[in-house]
């Protein structure tokens, strides 16, 4: 295939074509060598281990070792055969054994943080795990945890539960799949040659070497999986996940069962995509894939995976018309504002016609879904809309977007007195999603909603008697000081926490149909 592209002498003298691929093979090859401590095996196990005492089990994500030591404490007791050497499991179910790797289900996943030991996989991969084993290419391996996890980027973070040596973090590229404003150019494109560098069927696990293939992108920006039609404040795209907006890359390099969490390298052996068969997204089993693109909305979801924290997709609070009509030519046009939203306080009217964030041109449904969503909450996006003809720059502070599928974090928003806060947008959407016909006629004043009270706190014994706090009741002011965010609340609170000090929380109940009524409570 490489001799097809080099061109030979006329007059038969091929020496230089010769030398040409040489080149270009001893080039993939220094690529292949550094990239391979950077790509590891993951092996995932769904059987059923033998349950912890009760005074040892894990939390969600917290996966443990192949727990030896765990079952004999158990068996022992009940009377099964002791002796030296004993285990009382099933080494079967030990997945550090190359052997039983075909009763599980294997995959591939890259380097993140080598110090750390932190390894980037794709989420359906390790989706419901009992145990997880990963293996570098220096055939040394551990068994992981579930560091964080998330369905709708498909993407997770596991940490090695022991060093493993021989590791190195892999290279990211900062992709970019679409012109910039400022005239830069796409990072990635059609015909672009790639690598492939991951454990197809499993091969390589004894010895932790990845198997490597290369081929071109066939296409970028790429959509999978089923359309939908979106609703008002995003209904429909509560379950759905990033790949169905059109950012995956598309490659024609061998992309197989086993190859989820695989490395595709540019030819500078920079991580460009986190490879998953077509089968993991369109049920159909071919050759080529997909990737998920390392561009800044992914790289900005990846660096919150990393600190072991929720991804808080953003939300604008418009809903939106078809794109290309014959009224306009271009951009996306605003039907309707909803009250007390970020694009409400930011001054957007259903006359404004949005063609831009970021820098990114909005053509489409899926351009604002997926650049407002990726965002993140909390973040200040700016908005290219126009309005009454004229072209017009908006700032907007992004809340945080509620959606249905599944996540695993390990690192929590701190607590205050047994109480945890969350976007007041959450309340605002729970009550859309409840389908009260009065709900979309709420206006939420400033504040947060009370995510979680924990079991005999404080907060729980102060908070409880108000009745049903989590769903119907924000925080507005913290000590007389106005809080419109969960940052703003802790930045309050956790001083004031910390020196064990009284903290006035103004609560505010949010009824439909109802007017707001406000009541103060003191913790602890």
């Amino acid at each position: 295939m490489l001799f097809a592209v080099v061109p030979v002498d006329a007059r038969g003298d091929d020496g230089a074509a010769r030398d040409k691929v040489k080149a270009i093979e001893q080039h993939l090859k220094q690529v292949i060598d550094a990239a391979e401590p950077g790509v590891v095996a993951v092996v995932v196990s769904h059987k059923k281990y033998p349950p912890l005492p009760a005074s040892d089990r894990l939390p969600q994500g917290r996966l443990g070792r192949y727990p030896v030591a765990d079952v004999v404490r158990q068996v022992r007791p009940l009377g099964f055969p002791g002796g030296a050497g004993f285990s009382g499991i099933d080494p079967k179910l030990d997945l550090s054994d190359p052997q039983n790797i075909p009763d599980n289900q294997f995959g591939s996943g890259v380097v993140l943080d080598d110090r750390n030991g932190l390894v980037l996989t794709a989420y359906h991969l390790i989706e419901s795990a009992t145990k997880i084993y990963v293996r570098s290419s220096s055939g040394r391996g551990s068994y992981a945890d579930i560091f964080a996890a998330d369905a709708r980027s498909d993407l997770a973070v596991l940490k090695l539960i022991d060093p493993v040596p021989g590791l190195r973090a892999i290279k990211m590229a900062a992709v970019r799949l679409t012109p910039g404003p400022n005239g830069e150019k796409p990072s990635v494109a059609r015909g672009m040659w790639v690598i492939s560098l991951g454990h197809p069927q499993a091969a390589g696990f004894a010895d932790g070497t990845p198997s490597a293939s290369w081929g071109i992108l066939s296409n970028v920006r790429r959509r999978a999986g089923a359309e939908r039609t979106p609703g008002p404040f995003g209904d429909a795209q509560a379950d759905r996940a990033l790949y169905q907006y059109g950012s995956l890359l598309q490659t024609d390099a061998r992309v197989t069962i086993g190859c989820s969490g695989a490395a595709l390298l540019n030819f500078d052996g920079e991580l460009v995509g986190l490879t998953t068969p077509m089968a993991a997204v369109t049920g159909i089993e071919t050759a080529g894939g997909f990737a998920i693109p390392m561009d800044t909305n992914y790289r900005r979801i990846i660096g919150v995976l990393a600190e072991g924290k929720e991804v808080e997709y953003g939300f604008l609070g418009v809903s939106v018309g078809l794109a290309n009509t014959a009224r306009f030519d271009r951009g996306l046009p605003i039907s309707s504002v909803s009250p007390g939203t970020p694009a409400a306080r930011a001054g957007l009217t259903a006359a404004d016609l949005i063609i831009g964030i970021d820098g990114n041109p909005v053509r489409e449904q899926d351009d604002l879904f997926l650049h407002v969503g990726a965002a993140l909450a909390g973040t200040k996006v700016r908005l290219t809309v126009v309005r009454d003809g004229q072209s017009r720059a908006v700032d907007v502070v992004l809340t945080k977007f509620l959606h249905k599928m599944a996540r695993i974090v390990s690192t929590n928003p701190p607590s205050i007195y047994g109480l945890r806060v969350d976007y007041s947008s959450v309340l605002l959407m729970q009550l859309i999603k409840a389908q009260d016909p009065q709900a979309r006629d709420v206006i939420l004043p400033p504040g947060v909603m009370i995510r979680d009270l924990e079991a005999g706190s404080p907060a729980e014994r102060r908070l409880t008697p108000l009745g049903d706090i989590k769903n119907q009741w924000l925080v507005t002011r913290v000590n007389n000081v106005p809080v419109a965010t969960p940052a703003e609340f802790y930045g309050e609170a956790l001083p004031a926490a910390a020196g064990k000090a009284p903290l006035k929380l103004t609560l505010v109940d949010i009824k439909p149909g109802d007017a707001p009524s406000e009541r103060e409570v003191v913790l602890p």
